[in-house]
């Protein structure tokens, strides 16, 4: 049978073939045509949460409302912006007002520019969401879990994604903070001398991790970790000291600070891009103080401060009348190593109420500081607005910011004042939040601390800045500026090649926390990612990993 022909006029008759939509009287669809540019200037104006809906659409749009010029400017608006207008209002009522509109420059930013020299590309988008999990507590936990842990035990300290851990068996080791399965790096110490200090800084060079390992009999060692090539090699070794063992050490290349049982404090000045181990005198001592009335815990730092390197030691005091107090010792010295001045202070006065008000330079000369005491209605002027029947359980210093933690569940944050004129306390503020005696502290010179409770079943974050300000009330607060840690568990490790990381210690043996605090002690350090965080209880450690990521 033939095909039947084509009619034409059959055909001109039927309708146009209809659009296929899914909802009738939906809207037409007019952001598939406008371009990328058009697209990621409308996004711009969208908050975080619908640019996060805006990546469930499709690929397009999940590369568009990620774009990591749209998430710069949402973590400047959420966290630059807010802290330069408190900055202004507090600090300087002058502040120009172009720090609060946005600028892509990062260095312009108020502390952000070690953004800025991170030679990769930041992603803003991780940037914001890191700075956002920190805020809320939000992390995952890997926790390793020691039954018995070894005698003598280790001594820890965590420095730029790294963990290092020190101990007269197995020497000294690198670990991944990141993924702590496997020892990145080991080196074994060359005398059989129990290490008892341990401190990690970044070193002049890159990919370059300074660590200083000081021992019982009074040497200390200098190492190198190349975090490129995974490696530990001894840079040099400084004798032994007849000053006893060395219990704390800080350092900021090229200068090392230790103290040794015997309460020596000494500087060194290490030289540069020495590579010759087993140089006695290739750390050589600039300063050395002898002290008679500190008492523990304590706190070391090293600075370098314009011309200046600012080595400086918090210490606990008794003073009658308000307590437990901090005495702050400072000691300046130039590039060359010669020593400038030495300054000492107290928390006395910040305990009773005192503020000093700097005056600054009249007539080409320095004025002292002027003191003016604040008398609150409910407060007896003669009585102190802070004081403490205990010795702290511990203290960190990070200039300018000191943090004491202590036995009736509070912290109190004070604020260094140091500069060309005087070196002074203001600020004095209890903060409350702990449930439990709180048995130790961290703080960064960016004013976030960790704290940790005795028991160990408590870590809290801090933003401190909001909390000191000169016209902060010396009151107490709501708990309106630290938020609880919350981790969701990721897993839990034991025995095996972790087993190796039982016993960390971040701590001096100077520290000596009250006998109620020993179950559960907790030792802390953290960048700005993670959260080392060792638990010591009666028959067991757990060494916990929180990671912000």
């Amino acid at each position: 049978m033939p095909k039947r022909g084509h009619n034409d006029e059959l055909s001109k008759g039927f309708p146009p073939k209809r659009q296929r939509t899914t909802e009738t009287g939906r809207a037409p669809d007019h952001l598939s045509s406008l371009s990328n540019e058009v697209l990621l200037h409308v996004l711009s104006f969208l908050p975080v949460q619908s640019l996060i809906t805006c990546q469930r659409l499709s690929h397009r749009f999940y590369a568009l409302a990620g774009d990591s010029e749209l998430w710069k400017r949402q973590y400047f608006s959420k966290w630059v912006r807010p802290r330069a207008r408190r900055f202004a209002m507090t600090r300087r009522p002058t502040f120009p007002q172009s720090k609060f509109e946005y600028s892509p420059r990062v260095s312009t930013w108020l502390d952000h520019g070690r953004l800025n020299r991170n030679e990769r590309v930041t992603n803003w988008k991780r940037q914001y969401q890191l700075r956002h999990n920190w805020s809320k507590g939000s992390c995952r936990i890997t926790e390793v879990e020691i039954p018995r842990p070894p005698r003598p035990p280790m001594l820890a300290t965590l420095c730029t994604g790294f963990v290092f851990t020190a101990d007269s068996q197995a020497g000294l080791r690198a670990w991944s903070a990141e993924r702590p399965g496997s020892c990145k790096a080991e080196l074994t110490f060359i005398h059989s001398s129990t290490p008892t200090a341990l401190t990690a800084a970044c070193g002049p060079e890159t990919n370059c991790i300074e660590v200083a390992v000081g021992f019982a009999d009074g040497r200390f060692n200098i190492y190198k970790m190349d975090t490129a090539k995974l490696r530990l090699d001894l840079r040099f070794s400084c004798s032994r000291s007849a000053h006893g063992a060395v219990t704390a050490v800080a350092s900021s290349y090229p200068y090392l600070m230790v103290i040794s049982e015997h309460m020596i404090l000494s500087l060194y000045k290490l030289p540069f891009g020495s590579d010759s181990p087993g140089a006695p005198d290739a750390a050589y001592p600039i300063a050395s103080l002898k002290a008679d009335n500190m008492l523990s815990p304590m706190s070391l730092s090293v600075r370098p401060t314009g011309p200046l390197v600012v080595a400086s030691i918090v210490y606990s005091i008794f003073h009658l009348g308000c307590g437990w107090s901090l005495g702050i010792q400072e000691l300046h010295f130039d590039k060359s190593g010669q020593q400038v001045s030495s300054r000492l202070t107290t928390t006395v006065d910040t305990q009773y109420g005192v503020v000093h008000l700097h005056m600054g330079r009249r007539h080409g000369r320095s004025s002292a500081p002027d003191r003016r005491s604040i008398t609150h209605s409910h407060t007896d002027p003669f009585q102190p607005i802070i004081l403490h029947q205990d010795p702290p359980t511990s203290v960190s210093y990070s200039h300018p910011y000191l943090l004491t933690s202590h036995a009736d569940n509070t912290l109190t944050v004070y604020l260094v004042v140091s500069n060309s004129d005087s070196l002074y306390v203001r600020g004095g503020k209890r903060l409350w939040g702990h449930t439990s005696s709180v048995s130790a502290v961290q703080v960064s010179d960016r004013g976030k601390a960790v704290s940790v409770s005795s028991r160990g079943d408590e870590v809290r974050i801090w933003e401190l800045e909001s909390s000191i300000s000169p016209f902060a009330d010396h009151q107490a607060s709501e708990d309106d500026n630290s938020v609880k840690v919350s981790p969701n568990k990721s897993h839990t490790l034991e025995g095996g090649d972790l087993g190796l990381l039982s016993g960390m210690r971040a701590r001096s043996p100077l520290v000596d926390v009250p006998s109620k605090a020993t179950q559960g002690r907790g030792y802390i350090g953290f960048d700005d990612e993670r959260l080392l965080l060792l638990r010591e209880k009666e028959y067991a450690q757990l060494l916990e990993f929180y990671d912000f990521t």
